[in-house]
């Protein structure tokens, strides 16, 4: 697996975040073998990531944000957890950096993002989650797995795709791949995430609850409601956060902070 080829699949909505970010990591300077899959002007992710899945050469499909600096050691990180779930023959459906689930709970893995600084959970193996973030989902092509077409938006559909793995009886998992996501932080969550959560809900209702990152999509949306609730009284009193940016060089994280 150490020599393994990937796909990346990368929706683009500003090439210059993409060039100060993912493009800037040491395995994807030079003269690389991966295949590069830029999409641009896809209304939803899960037409954007569609497409790259049918024009992908490689088995191994990397969906990444464009904010995503991969420092040296996440190759490595890779190829050591392919090579673990390929010696134990397990059927793995979508794997990636920092996951979520009931027995899990929240942050299985560790990522360093911009406002948040250092966090998860460290991970000495590939271990067992229900759902995984969305800025880094990795699937087989032969898996037959694809995102729903008809979720509407970028959100929730590492969760959707999560779940569609899991009702294949396919196992998700989160790995040690330690990666720095150099995000506009949100200060809370937008219009679109909750047009996307009511879908996702009556689609997956017999996995009900479901553990992502951002809440637990439940039965009665206590999470969500509370979630509303917090955002409301931040904005009625008038003590909203003041928002973080991305930073110039992600580099600099992996040189001053860790």
């Amino acid at each position: 697996m150490s020599d393994e080829n990937y796909t990346f699949a990368i929706a683009v909505n500003n090439m210059e975040t993409l060039r100060k970010n993912l493009y800037l990591s040491p395995g994807l300077l030079g003269d690389h073998k991966h295949q590069m899959l830029i999409k641009e002007n896809y209304p939803s992710a899960s037409l954007a990531y569609n497409s790259a899945i049918d024009e992908a050469e490689h088995e191994i499909i990397i969906f990444i944000h464009q904010d995503i600096y991969l420092p040296e050691t996440w190759f490595s990180d890779i190829s050591r957890c392919l090579s673990y779930l390929e010696e134990r023959q397990i059927n793995w459906g979508v794997l990636g950096c920092f996951g979520s689930g009931k027995a899990a709970g929240a942050g299985l893995g560790r990522v360093y993002t911009t406002g948040l600084g250092l966090h998860g959970r460290k991970i000495n193996k590939p271990e067992p989650v229900e759902t995984l973030d969305e800025i880094i989902l990795i699937i087989r092509k032969s898996s037959g797995l694809k995102f729903d077409p008809c979720l509407p938006h970028f959100h929730l559909y590492g969760t959707d795709l999560c779940m569609s793995a899991k009702d294949k009886g396919m196992t998700n998992f989160a790995f040690q791949g330690l990666c720095v996501h150099n995000t506009n932080q949100l200060l809370s969550l937008p219009k679109e995430f909750y047009d996307c959560y009511p879908y996702v809900k009556r689609k997956w209702a017999k996995f009900l609850p479901i553990y992502t990152s951002c809440l637990t999509i439940s039965y009665f949306d206590k999470e969500l409601y509370m979630k509303r609730f917090s955002e409301y009284i931040e904005i009625m009193s008038g003590k909203r956060r003041v928002p973080l940016f991305r930073i110039d060089d992600p580099r600099a994280v992996l040189r001053e902070e860790l």
